[in-house]
């Protein structure tokens, strides 16, 4: 019963959607630093590191860190600039382990779809492994777009479509190996088993590239990582 929710989770009704993930990542969210460890082998540390170094930003800037999780990178964001960064997402809890780790971020809790911010106010939107938790990601990408300045960027990180086939299979086999591994160290084996069913049922390089140009966003590059394996997007608005 629950592998037939998780392989229709995509066509679910967004308030269903929205209300599974949210416990998905409440349940996770006292080990959501080791699942990332344990999801990329500790390589999302060095590809959020990645992505934050494409900003330009200085103390003036501001920032809006979506599905922040548990801080990663606003915590990189701060580090690199001392600016104001908006820690934001819809899972309270989350917003609890970033506290821990940020002291002087602002903090607030909603939804991707439904922004509570003013026009064309952020420098740059930046969202690590949240776009496929969205409920309503075409809805998330036009309150992005709205948000951010003229000349604004946004940045995503999120896994994505393998280019070799080798790499590509041995993907295939560990997302078999680690909701099963998950399930005996820290007894979340759904959770992990809807984190590898959304990487598999996310838009791939191609396709997200199209969404943002749909949603009429500029400038759209791609850095593909392990071969595509993730991919940062940049765009512009």
């Amino acid at each position: 019963m629950k592998n037939d929710f998780l392989n229709n989770f995509k066509h679910l009704d967004k308030s269903k959607k929205e209300k599974f993930v949210s416990q998905i990542f409440s349940n996770v969210a006292d080990n959501y630093d080791l699942m990332n460890d344990i999801m990329s082998f500790g390589l999302h540390r060095s590809w959020k590191r990645k992505m934050i170094s494409l900003m330009k930003i200085n103390p003036s800037s501001l920032v809006l860190d979506l599905a922040s999780g548990s801080g990663d990178v606003a915590n990189l964001v701060k580090k690199k600039s001392n600016c104001n960064c908006i820690i934001y997402d819809a899972n309270t809890d989350m917003l609890k382990k970033a506290k821990k780790k940020i002291e002087d971020g602002i903090f607030i809790a909603g939804k991707a779809e439904n922004l509570p911010f003013k026009n064309n106010i952020f420098d740059y939107v930046i969202v690590a492994f949240g776009l496929r938790n969205f409920s309503d990601m075409n809805k998330a990408l036009v309150e992005i777009r709205r948000v951010l300045k003229k000349g604004g960027v946004l940045l995503s990180l999120e896994f994505s479509d393998i280019n070799s086939s080798i790499l590509k299979k041995l993907f295939y086999f560990y997302g078999k190996f680690i909701p099963k591994y998950a399930g005996l160290l820290l007894n979340k084996k759904l959770a992990y088993e809807y984190l590898i069913e959304s990487i598999k049922q996310f838009p791939d390089q191609i396709e997200l590239s199209r969404k943002l140009k749909k949603n009429k966003f500029n400038n759209i590059n791609v850095i593909d990582i392990l071969d595509g394996l993730a991919a940062i997007h940049t765009s512009e608005k």
